[in-house]
């Protein structure tokens, strides 16, 4: 079931075939796992991601297609953290791009308009 446009993707991850799912529910999920809200999720990925972002992202997208469809849930995100290591670099960027190809509240995250940075003060 991999169909980027819908945000599913499947990977081969702690011993069986899982799909991930970029949807709303995941997008709730996320934010909570991060301590951020929708509107500043950009800031999470400003110097890319990190390890307890990347283990967040990919726990809070199965978790939410597993819930979506009553699958039984069989793990955490510890344990979706130790699968990590067995997951190569291919898979992990093809699951980024799914995510951002997904769509959140009916808008590309690709198209979203950037936020102006703060500037930053001047040292004297």
């Amino acid at each position: 079931m991999a169909n980027k446009q819908k945000g599913y993707i499947d990977i081969e991850i702690g011993g069986k075939k899982r799909t991930l799912h970029f949807s709303m529910n995941f997008w709730s999920e996320f934010t909570e796992q991060l301590g951020v809200s929708l509107q500043d999720i950009g800031q999470a990925f400003e110097n890319g991601i990190s390890l307890k972002g990347l283990r967040a992202l990919i726990y809070s997208a199965i978790l939410a297609n597993d819930q979506e469809q009553n699958n039984n849930i069989d793990y955490n995100i510890f344990t979706v953290g130790s699968w990590l290591d067995d997951l190569e670099t291919d898979k992990i960027n093809a699951i980024v791009e799914t995510m951002m190809q997904s769509k959140i509240l009916g808008n590309s995250l690709n198209n979203q308009p950037q936020k102006p940075g703060k500037p930053k003060p001047s040292k004297k």
